[in-house]
């Protein structure tokens, strides 16, 4: 039999010990190996005060993973805090599996040479009851140099090795033969990601593999393959009495530069009290560097009277294992120890830690602490931690601060932690891959997704099944995907080809890959689409393949519920939306800085309206960023794992689906965020494009002629068409008529009206479809009563006590005395009388204005624009002329919703910019001259003034009498007024009959 007493040598070219047995066939069975001979006399007895055993977690652990493999073949990973049993739990498995031949792979040198130590004794199964004293031990074999010849092994029933002697990844190693072991045992398992631990633990694809570790994550957040099988986390152990009370020991007051030798002072103190008191215990002195840990070696023996040896990585076992000796018999009383001795390492003794330099990792810091915190062995007490105080955090936890409370701090961090893996597991388990795709990444890890925390939202008017057949819009190509039903969500990896831009050749392409997760919350009813690729029309032609059109966009009011449980917030960035949609002056305002919500008061709240916002605060402890936009997206400011971003995406769902009332108590609170609704609250009678149609202008591709801006075309509503719930929109101008309907109840909100074309826009060389854009952005509708509805979103319109009605606005004209035919706009009126047009033009040729220009057409500013010197100051008036269909002047209020909404409209244009902006380009487009009087250089000489122009708006109406005006005529003029003053427009008048 292969002796078990001594390491063997390396096993190409070295020795290896000769034994009594012969090396096992490959043809028999497992019944005939050492573990499946000895299983009958394998107990399990249960510890008591009395007796020697297993404690029920060892228990359920190893029941656990019998449970596991008679049904599974896929790694189980078993969670057991260090010092809680898993050496005992970890042999006992090779019996109860009745293994054939078994690898246990450990993490460093020392930890395999205890492994060793004990397997070939059986040392801790025997202690325990759990095995006879004189059963027979099992061979053993310790790699201590590299593996060279898998087959020199077949003698042994165990190998312990470290990916360093047995990884085929390592130069040097073979492959081992697939079947050599049917069980692998893996020791602090959260190092299985690493690369020569995969290629190990790869080689042996049938076997089965328990993965042990008190911390199943890594800093790196790489995933640790298995299925979590039993989980005694830090939290439970320590209510077991598994582990001890521990506590941190803040050392204060020195001086700059002596912060090592106060910690050394305060560890020797704390030392010898606990000798005082009989105990047993011994230090460990912690750094990250070999330099350093010989300057505190000085330092201790400079202040300390304490028996201390260094031990590093590249000192032998052999010579490691001398100074443990020698602090096991009490010779040492402590050990200055770079990053060693940690995972896997028993030596109970250890109960003082003096933390020079304190690890960033959590997992690292819970096999640290667990190495002090354990209760197994004779005059042990509690373990105590020394070290400055620190601002570090450890999983957004202070450890080392003033007054940290480690006994109740420590283990629920690892409790959390642990759950997250377990909430990871049980999500991403959940999903079933489609394998028709592309067969290069079928294998594809979800645990390695880590999508930034973006989406879009819709509320759903009917359920949905997210596993149906999703079509990606044209170009968007799957390479994979993958379903949870439990968990209503979908992962699409798609690929996306483009031409080159530098090349026509169409060889040459550009590849991209995008994910898109979809989610869909049955509970609340809400869709979410998180996505990489985040542009115009894509989140909408996704949405509509999976729901059709039974859904819509949140309101801001339903959106600002993200903030809810909220505490201590504080606002880097809002947007503020000018109720005077259209306003030339901040039309969207944005405030940035520290806390800007402080800057925002209630003159601002008259003029603007919520727009999107992006902050900060806490909630339940935890440190987050949240930012929403109007356009129904919510992101913070982070990636997440997939399993995360689930848990996250319900999470707002749950908030988004309250009827709370978010309170922020700062100035975010005062202004609207409007109502959602899914019908109108009152008819349409103009509509608007959204900003950035003005800003970045998008043309509209006219077949057969150049491209043409979008600001050019005219923008009807239809308001005799309007019902409830649809609003008829045209778009004219150029021979083109698209014709539009706009529904308020769900998204899409804009389609084509039948027989209608299809428009596609460009800007810059991108290209997006009308629809697309319209839907994205959609445009601004105004109310009768100067409400505003954009998408499903509704503002109520001014207040009536800030918009009083001015009768001073009014100016009468005698156009009947002036010989005007009230009911002809422009062109030859009846018998001999004039339009309104001529009117108004010879009207301002009456004047001295060095500039009149006419505007009249599709894209029109105005009809007529008049600019003025006086004094230092310009004086621009724009002028907007309507006929009516009565025969005499009255108060039809039909008479006024046309030229009252192209006044609204054209406050865009009031700015030194916009104005010549818009007439050069009407110079260009308009056809023939426009001026009636003076040239563009007119214009450029008098709007390039030092002082800004000052605008005045005026609504030519004969139809009006002045004197019959209804109350809703003048609220509607009111209104107007007050809309235009917001929008940086000076003056406003009506010109009407007497």
């Amino acid at each position: 039999m292969p002796s078990n007493s001594s390491p063997c040598g390396e096993l190409s070219g070295g020795i290896i010990p000769k034994g009594e047995r012969l090396p096992m066939a490959d043809a028999q069975a497992s019944a005939a190996s050492y573990f499946a001979r000895n299983y009958p006399v394998l107990a399990i007895p249960v510890a008591t005060d009395d007796s020697p055993g297993f404690r029920e977690a060892q228990r359920a652990a190893l029941f656990s993973l019998g449970a596991h493999f008679a049904q599974r073949n896929d790694p189980a990973i078993v969670t057991m805090p260090t010092g809680s049993g898993k050496t005992a739990v970890l042999q006992a498995s090779a019996f109860l599996l009745r293994a054939l031949r078994v690898l246990v792979v450990t993490p460093s040198r020392l930890v395999r040479e205890q492994i060793y130590d004990d397997f070939r004794q059986l040392g801790v199964l025997k202690r325990l009851g759990a095995v006879p004293a004189a059963l027979e031990a099992p061979a053993v074999f310790n790699a201590d140099a590299k593996i060279t010849d898998w087959e020199a092994l077949r003698d042994y029933d165990v190998v312990v090795a470290t990916p360093n002697s047995a990884s085929p990844a390592v130069e040097g190693v073979p492959p081992p033969p697939a079947d050599f072991f049917d069980l692998v045992l893996v020791d602090e398992a959260h190092h299985s990601p690493a690369f020569t631990w995969t290629e190990l633990l790869k080689s042996f694809p049938n076997a089965r593999r328990a993965l042990f570790t008190a911390t199943p994550y890594r800093r790196d957040e790489l995933e640790i393959k298995g299925k979590f099988v039993f989980t005694y986390d830090l939290k439970r152990a320590y209510d077991d009495g598994v582990f001890g009370q521990i506590s941190y020991v803040p050392v204060e007051g020195f001086g700059e530069g002596w912060e090592d030798r106060a910690i050394a002072v305060a560890a020797e103190r704390q030392f010898l009290e606990d000798k005082a008191a009989g105990l047993q215990h011994r230090l460990m002195v912690r750094t990250d560097s070999k330099a350093r840990a010989t300057e505190l070696l000085d330092a201790y023996e400079a202040v300390t009277k304490l028996k201390l040896k260094l031990v590093k990585s590249d000192h032998s076992v052999g010579h490691v294992k001398r100074i443990l000796a020698d602090l096991r018999s009490g010779q040492l009383d402590g050990i200055v120890c770079v990053n060693m001795l940690g995972e896997g390492f028993d030596l109970p003794n250890l109960k003082i830690a003096a933390i020079h330099t304190p690890h960033k990792s959590l997992a690292v810091t819970l096999q640290f602490i667990g190495r002090f915190a354990r209760t197994s062995g004779q005059a042990l007490g509690n373990a105590t931690f020394i070290a400055a105080p620190s601002s570090i955090k450890v999983e957004a936890e202070k450890l080392y601060a003033q007054g940290a409370a480690w006994s109740e701090i420590v283990p629920n961090l690892s409790a959390t932690r642990v759950l997250r893996e377990e909430r990871a597991r049980e999500i991403l388990d959940s999903f079933d891959p489609d394998r028709g795709h592309d067969p290069d990444i079928e294998e594809i890890s979800l645990y390695g997704l880590t999508p930034y925390m973006h989406v879009k939202v819709w509320r759903l008017t009917e359920a949905v099944r997210i596993d149906e057949t999703i079509e990606f819009p044209y170009g968007l190509n799957v390479v994979y995907s993958a379903v949870s039903e439990d968990f209503n969500t979908a992962v699409f990896v798609v690929r996306e080809s483009k031409k080159v831009r530098w090349s026509e050749d169409e060889r040459f392409t550009d590849l991209s890959n995008h994910l898109f997760v979809i989610h869909h919350n049955r509970e609340k009813g809400f869709l979410f689409v998180c996505a990489s690729k985040r542009q115009d029309g894509t989140y909408q032609r996704l949405s509509e393949t999976i729901t059709g059109r039974n859904l819509r966009g949140l309101s801001a009011d339903t959106l600002n519920r993200v903030l809810l449980d909220l505490e201590d917030m504080k606002f880097y960035n809002i947007g503020m939306r000018n109720r005077a949609s259209n306003s030339s002056a901040e039309q969207y305002l944005t405030k940035a800085g520290g806390s800007v919500e402080r800057t925002i008061d209630p003159a601002d709240a008259r003029q603007y309206l919520r727009g999107h916002f992006f902050g900060g605060g806490t909630r339940d402890g935890v440190d987050i960023t949240i930012g929403v936009s109007s356009a129904s997206k919510i992101w913070q400011n982070s990636s997440a794992r997939l399993f995360e971003l689930v848990d996250w995406m319900d999470g707002l769902a749950e908030r988004l689906a309250s009827t709370r009332r978010v309170v922020t108590h700062s100035g975010l609170d005062l202004l609207s965020t409007g109502k959602d609704i899914d019908r109108l609250p009152a008819r349409v009678f103009l509509a608007d494009w959204d900003k950035e149609v003005y800003t970045r202008p998008w043309s509209v591709v006219v077949p057969g002629q150049q491209s043409l801006q979008l600001t050019s075309f005219d923008l009807v509503a239809d308001h005799d068409g309007c019902t409830d719930h649809q609003v008829p929109v045209s778009i004219r101008g150029h021979g083109l008529d698209i014709r539009l309907i706009y529904d308020v109840r769900g998204e899409p909100h804009f389609s084509y009206r039948s027989g209608s074309d299809e428009i596609e826009l460009e800007r810059h060389g991108a290209s997006c479809s009308l629809i697309d854009h319209l839907n994205e952005r959609p445009l601004s509708f105004y109310t009768v009563d100067l409400g505003t509805v954009r998408g499903s979103e509704y503002h109520a319109p001014w207040n009536p006590e800030d918009a009083p009605f001015d009768p001073a606005c009014v100016v009468p004209i005698d156009f009947k005395g002036g010989g005007v035919c009230i009911n002809t706009e422009v062109g030859v009126a009846k018998n001999g009388r004039l339009s309104i047009f001529e009117f108004i033009e010879a009207r301002l040729n009456a004047g001295t204005a060095p500039v009149i220009f006419f505007d009249h057409g599709s894209g029109e500013i105005a009809d007529f624009i008049e600019i003025r010197e006086m004094g230092d100051e310009t004086e621009v008036e724009i002028y907007h002329c309507k006929s009516t269909k009565s025969a005499k002047p009255g108060a039809r209020v039909v008479d006024a919703y046309e030229v009252i909404g192209q006044a609204i409209k054209s406050a865009r244009w009031c700015g030194r910019k916009g104005i010549r902006a818009k007439i050069e380009a009407r110079m260009t487009t308009g056809g023939g001259n426009r001026f009636r009087r003076g040239t563009f250089a007119d214009v450029e000489r008098l709007l390039a003034r030092p002082k800004p122009p000052v605008f005045h708006i005026t609504v030519v109406q004969p139809g009006f009498a002045g004197g019959k005006l209804t109350t809703e005529l003048r609220q509607l003029m009111a209104g107007a007024h007050l809309h235009l003053r917001h929008a940086d427009v000076t003056g406003f008048k009506v010109f009407a009959s007497p």
